[in-house]
């Protein structure tokens, strides 16, 4: 299923609150989102995931169901 991932910073001193970390399209399964680790690195610092949120879409006609995950995160 076309996955859509967007980390989102809610604290660091390198970033405003809110600013969009990056953002990755991928095709997994339903399953995808129990599966993000609960620290991600990006641009040599470490962020620890504070909470994440999931919507899927199933579009009609036997078209290819569609999710998107909003993880924010807090720099350690």
């Amino acid at each position: 299923m076309k996955t859509i991932v967007k980390y989102v910073v809610l604290k660091s001193s390198d970033y405003q609150l809110g600013t969009p970390l990056f953002q990755e399209e991928l095709n997994a399964d339903a399953l995808y989102f129990d599966q993000i680790p609960n620290v991600i690195s990006y641009q040599h610092l470490q962020f620890k995931v504070n909470s994440k949120e999931l919507s899927r879409k199933q579009i009609a006609e036997g078209q290819e169901a569609e999710q998107h995950i909003l993880v924010k995160v807090i720099a350690m």
